[in-house]
């Protein structure tokens, strides 16, 4: 058969699969290959020529293809197996077996060698041993291969056992660290992450080195594997193996990281529909995770027995007692004396997890086990029991990311059937950028970054996380809040923080807290994004917004225990949701707030010294240029927050600036700072209307991308605007660059249609891969949290030119705007904008302008429409 044949076979087989009407393509497929090579074998002249020679061979298949696991795009690999010597003439044999399937672009990796070299080179290097341990023969001399593998697995049996199975510790250990856990990735890897196909390989390598098992049946057979965990196994590699040569077809590539711009693809090629409101992808992925999450646990099982056969100490086999009846700890491990035990008193199957988190000893697979088996003991008495609620309480409390009470609790179930309601958010994904983990997960990561906030921390921002915990009286309510602040996301059909509060009031008076806890734990849950939806959509350098949110929260209780949930939450989301930024942020606004509630008014006598202080610093730095009252004459023209919130050093330049304006219409600086990729631009002009938008517009004609801008007046006839602004992608030019902008902005200020043409740039139609339907654009008003100011929130999907597009809209509408902020919402951008009338400088305040403003925001940007291969089902 030559590999016109072959490909033929393999394209039919393909197809089949691609239809759902081969369910063995694996085995068939490596079957069509073994065909391959044993044909070539028996015509090869080069191969007669051997073994006429008396150096007969073995084809020996290793690795995937050894364990009859071949993809679409997986690797082939053979090892040509001599006896003893390897002759010159094999070279021609090679070329007869390998040449065809390069040029047929198959992935082909092939070693020639003796059994001496083999054996040598396995135990030297451990990733060649378990590729052998996967070595099936294929064709050839048989006899040469059932004598390489005696002495192999004599060998190994008495020279290298402890030093292989310590290398499958460790580097399975390695592993998790390089690739990640699977269950914790939106984006996991299917093969090496742990709760990858890699884990069930482990432990199949471990049987093949313990009880020389044949097949994957055997795990049963020889007691690796219960029945029900063998036959959980089949379905989990069935379904893995099945969205890896999706994967692979779709990539047209051995690929086994499923990246998000697959994943709506794979669902739509997968069959998944919606269910229960649920995005297709999303479902395809809840699935994916649970399966993930049962091969990380079949890992622990060859975990625990490799602990057990080579790292456990002579003399530690027997059971030890331990302080509560019922248990003791065996081979390093905790576990139940008996399963009768059990039976006899049902809080074992909690106080096991207590005991655990106390001494830091971990459960036994068997234990774990044991728990699954008897979860239907966990009755109403023992949900209500205030015992075992107290035993859950110090449970929670012991949770930490490197010692996982709460997740070992998850995967044996026994957190669900205690909280019944989190089960609807076990391996629940958000399918966006922004949510890094499954829901389930992310909502215990939140309880083990709240727990993290006891400890001391480097930074001054970790001491201050851990002076406000220590305040907080009553840590319980903090804690259950933390696991239970998502619990609205069960219905995705509602907004979740609201849902949420209604789904957990219940829940708390289950457990026994009094109604004043009862209602500050709803209190958070229904706002626990109140406070960084503020730091980041609105200017916390106005005391007004400091002032909103006290009186808001309204107690100092409750500000110290929404800064901490909203920090967990925040950082167990992902780094879209928590940066250094976000973080300022966020200790600003909380600050402000504490000093707010804890004076009952704005902290005005502080804000003073603060500007006095800095006045005296820039009257310092400026008194061998200007005359001390021409200085006091330009500092009393400036508005407060901007006297508060700027550096001394800046007031200065922008001073100097003022005064090198004379008679042009605008000036600007251009510094660097610390940060390369980010350019501060200082602009000094008239105020004039639609300044604002004519320098959005211009940075956008010139393809530089603002990030960030504020607004502030210098006296009644002058502004400054201040923008953070990407550089140009060319750095070479960049000097051109700036010198370009600015004559066209001296020419967008002269003619007011200069900038026409950059609007017939905005795209009409914005194409968007969000996975389900996007969200339509969508206009907020905020005239609340403002004296002064009308705020907009502008949610949409970014694109080049959006803030000039909106600005445009604002100005041509009679409006100023006096700050500007970019934020995030999941996969979509919030622009914000304080604005004012252009004519009288107030709010915007009755309800036809208002509806006008909105109607021409949503009239600048462009449709939103799904990308073809969405696959979503309307």
């Amino acid at each position: 058969m030559g590999t016109g044949i072959l490909t033929k076979k393999r394209d039919v087989l393909i197809e089949k699969f691609l239809k759902g009407n081969e369910s063995g393509f694996l085995k068939k497929y490596t079957s069509v290959l073994d065909e391959y090579f044993f044909s070539v074998f028996e015509k090869s002249r080069a191969a007669k020529k051997l073994t006429i020679a008396g150096t007969p061979f073995a084809i020996i298949a290793l690795g995937g293809y050894g364990r009859k696991e071949q993809c679409i795009h997986s690797d082939i690999d053979l090892l040509i197996l001599f006896e003893e010597n390897v002759p010159p003439g094999v070279e021609a044999f090679v070329q007869e077996l390998l040449y065809p399937l390069w040029d047929a672009r198959f992935e082909v990796g092939y070693a020639v060698r003796n059994i001496e070299e083999c054996l040598e080179m396995a135990f030297s290097r451990y990733d060649i041993l378990t590729t052998i341990l996967d070595a099936r023969f294929i064709c050839g001399a048989s006899l040469i291969y059932t004598s390489f593998m005696e002495r192999f697995r004599s060998d190994l049996s008495t020279k290298h056992l402890k030093d292989t199975l310590n290398y499958l510790f460790e580097h399975g250990e390695k592993r998790h660290f390089d690739f990640g856990d699977s269950t914790y990735l939106i984006a996991p890897d299917l093969k090496s992450g742990f709760g990858g196909l890699r884990d069930y390989h482990t432990l199949l390598w471990y049987a093949k080195i313990k009880s020389n098992i044949k097949t994957k049946r055997d795990l049963e057979y020889y007691g690796f594997l219960t029945h029900f965990e063998y036959l959980s196994l089949k379905d989990s590699l069935s379904n893995i193996w099945k969205i890896r040569n999706f994967l692979h077809y779709i990539t047209k590539r051995k690929c086994d990281t499923l990246h998000f711009e697959y994943q709506t693809e794979l669902a739509g090629l997968l069959g998944y529909g919606s269910k229960n409101q649920q995005p297709n992808v999303e479902h395809f992925l809840g699935d994916l995770h649970a399966r993930m999450d049962f091969l990380k646990q079949i890992n622990q099982i060859a975990f625990e027995d490799i602990f057990g056969s080579c790292r456990i100490k002579k003399g530690t086999t027997e059971p030890r007692p331990t302080k509560t009846d019922g248990l003791v700890i065996k081979k390093g491990r905790l576990t139940f004396v008996n399963t009768v035990v059990i039976l006899q008193k049902p809080d074992l199957l909690l106080k096991i997890f207590l005991k655990s988190g106390l001494r830091k000893i971990p459960l036994s697979i068997e234990a774990r086990r044991i728990v699954n088996e008897f979860l239907h003991l966990v009755d109403d008495d023992i949900k209500t029991s205030p015992a075992c609620i107290k035993i859950f309480k110090k449970i929670m409390s012991l949770s930490y990311w490197e010692f996982n009470v709460l997740n070992v609790m998850l995967a044996t179930g026994i957190l669900e059937k205690f909280i019944p309601e989190f089960s609807a958010l076990v391996n629940k994904i958000q399918y966006n950028h922004y949510h890094l983990f499954p829901v389930d997960k992310h909502s215990i990561r939140c309880v083990q970054i709240m727990n993290s906030f006891k400890e001391p921390g480097g930074s001054s921002v970790d001491t201050l996380y851990r002076s406000v915990f220590k305040e907080v009286r009553n840590k319980n309510v903090l804690l259950f809040t933390a696991l239970l602040h998502d619990i609205g996301k069960s219905n995705p059909a509602k907004e979740h923080s609201k849902t949420g509060a209604k789904i957990a009031n219940p829940i708390f008076k289950r457990f026994g807290f009094n109604s004043t806890e009862v209602e500050d734990a709803v209190f958070l849950i229904e706002n626990h994004l109140a406070l960084v939806k503020t730091a980041t959509r609105r200017d916390i350098s106005d005391e007004e917004t400091a002032v909103y949110m006290a009186n808001k929260i309204g107690k100092i209780r409750l500000l110290r225990m929404l800064y901490l949930l909203t920090v967990a939450d925040s950082r167990a989301t992902g780094p879209k949701a928590w940066n250094d930024w976000t973080e300022n942020l966020l200790k600003d606004l909380f600050l402000k707030t504490m000093g707010i509630l804890k004076k009952g008014e704005l902290a005005s006598k502080k804000t003073q010294r603060i500007i006095s202080k800095k006045k005296e610093n820039v009257l310092r730095l400026l008194k061998e240029r200007w005359r001390k009252d021409e200085i006091n004459s330009q500092l009393e023209s400036m508005s407060q927050r901007y006297l508060v919130h700027v550096p001394a050093q800046s007031i200065v330049d922008h001073i100097n600036l003022y005064r090198s304006l004379g008679d042009k219409e605008f000036i600007w600086q251009i510094s660097k700072g610390s940060n390369s990729d980010i350019r501060t631009v200082s602009i000094c002009g008239k105020d004039k209307p639609g300044f604002y938008s004519k320098v959005a517009g211009i940075f956008f004609l010139n393809g530089l991308d603002i990030v960030a801008s504020q607004a502030y007046s210098l006296g009644e006839e002058h502004v400054l605007d201040i923008f953070k602004v990407k550089p140009p992608k060319d750095r070479i030019f960049e000097k051109e660059k700036w010198e370009k902008a600015e004559n066209d902005l001296i020419q967008a200020i002269r003619d007011d249609h200069f900038l026409d043409n950059a609007l017939d740039k905005i795209p009409l139609i914005l194409r968007v891969s969000s996975g389900k339907k996007p969200e339509p654009n969508t206009i907020r008003i905020d005239n609340e949290t403002s004296s002064f100011f009308t705020i907009i929130e502008v949610f949409t999907y970014d694109f080049p030119g959006l803030l000039f597009s909106i600005t445009n809209a604002l100005y041509r509408n009679h409006i100023n705007v006096n700050v500007a902020m970019v934020a995030t919402k999941v996969d979509q951008v919030v622009d914000i904008f304080y604005i004012q009338s252009i004519e009288n400088d107030t709010k915007i305040e009755t309800r036809q302008k208002l509806t006008q403003i909105k109607k021409a925001i949503l009239n600048s940007l462009p449709d939103i429409i799904a990308k073809e291969g969405n696959n979503e089902k309307n």
